[in-house]
């Protein structure tokens, strides 16, 4: 990458914080984690009942409804981070029900790679256990299976994971996101690995600040309303709902919910909880689409390498354009005149020209006459020009006053 793309992409980073104020992604995951939590409720409920089936089913819709639901949060996101307007919940929902399965085929995808990987090296290693070139055999394979291992499973967590939904976000297919994303693993590892790692530390300080603001804020909140509700609104139970914890928690927990106000407080501090876990996911999802456009390029250029690749074989630069080169003039008031130019249609003669026969013979005899005396010219188109003359009869530039 050069020094520009580099200044990019860190402004890139910085512009996720932005993210927060995504306000159809925002709707879009709040949406999601409520359905979601929803629907593991009803499961729990129903498993706490013995219903395997209706359980299953509730767990099944709550995993689509998460894995949908993200996925158009991210397609919106994905149209922020490269400029493109933003999609209404619906085109967004509509674009991740026909895409978002890709994510799935390139998950599988790269566990079938891994699973390759893994028995490919057990190979080598079987073949290490021959009792005469085995030990080694093992003393090379060590070292490169460690390096190769090791390189495997840090790509997992910092590429292929984060970077698989961007891909898909942008529109590539299943067999184009494994293949950018081994490129971008093979050529930008360790870049990818550091931006990652600044997404992360961003995620954290905005994770951080949204739980202060929530943990005062809910402590300041609970006191006052202690003291004007009185002991209907008690201060654990109040703080209770802003950290996830609901009526069935708490009842497991054996503190009873009696109070409407409890109630009350536990169902708005479960929109405050779900609020604050969506703010972080927003810049995370934001960051991963920055780093996947900050790199895709490496990926891009096998491609599309005409678009991306400078070759020697370039067409030359156009030749600079010059001037005409100006005629050469002959001596005399009689000699031959210029290619005519547009100026002759434009301009009017300041003289008549010589007529009659003899008016150019005139011309003859002053011309044979002053051969040798150097007659004037035009100094803007070089036609020679009449000592009494006050304009060029050609291109009708004034001409100075001569003895």
């Amino acid at each position: 990458m050069s020094i520009s793309q580099k200044i990019r992409s860190a402004d890139a980073l910085l512009n996720c914080l932005d993210a927060v104020r995504n306000g159809p992604a925002l709707g879009l995951l709040l949406a999601t984690f409520s359905i979601s939590g929803l629907l593991l409720a009803m499961t729990q409920q129903a498993d706490a009942r013995g219903q395997t089936l209706p359980s299953l089913l509730y767990g099944l819709l709550a995993l689509a409804a998460a894995f949908y639901g993200g996925n158009a949060a991210g397609i919106v996101i994905m149209d922020d981070a490269k400029g493109r307007p933003r999609r209404s919940a619906g085109e967004a929902l509509k674009a991740a029900m026909s895409t978002a399965h890709r994510l799935l085929g390139v998950l599988v995808l790269a566990a079938l790679g891994y699973g390759l990987g893994a028995l490919a090296i057990s190979v080598v290693l079987v073949v290490c256990k021959t009792p005469l070139f085995g030990p080694l055999a093992f003393t090379l394979v060590m070292p490169v299976a460690v390096v190769i291992c090791g390189i495997a499973l840090l790509a997992l967590p910092t590429i292929i994971m984060p970077l698989a939904a961007p891909a898909v976000w942008d529109g590539a297919s299943t067999l184009q996101c494994a293949s950018r994303l081994l490129i971008i693993a093979r050529e930008r590892l360790l870049g990818v690995v550091v931006m990652m790692l600044v997404v992360g530390v961003l995620t954290w300080l905005v994770g951080g600040m949204v739980g202060f603001v929530v943990k005062t804020g809910g402590h300041a909140v609970a006191r006052l309303a202690g003291m004007v509700l009185g002991e209907d609104a008690a201060l654990n139970q109040m703080m209770a709902g802003l950290f996830g914890l609901g009526l069935r928690s708490l009842a497991s927990a054996g503190v009873p919910v009696s109070s409407p106000y409890a109630v009350a407080a536990l169902i708005g501090g479960g929109v405050v909880f779900a609020v604050s876990l969506v703010l972080p996911s927003l810049v995370y999802l934001r960051g991963a689409c920055a780093v996947y456009l900050s790199h895709v390029d490496a990926a891009l250029a096998y491609e599309q390498p005409a678009a991306f690749r400078k070759t020697d074989a370039q067409e030359p630069p156009p030749p600079p354009v010059s001037s005409p080169a100006r005629p050469v003039v002959g001596r005399g008031i009689l000699a031959p005149p210029p290619q005519p130019s547009g100026l002759d249609t434009t301009i009017t003669m300041a003289r008549s020209p010589l007529a009659t026969e003899r008016g150019a013979a005139r011309g003859v005899d002053v011309d044979l006459l002053l051969d040798d005396l150097q007659p004037p010219a035009c100094a803007v188109c070089g036609h020679p020009v009449q000592r009494e003359d006050r304009f060029c009869g050609v291109c009708g530039a004034p001409q100075p006053p001569r003895e």
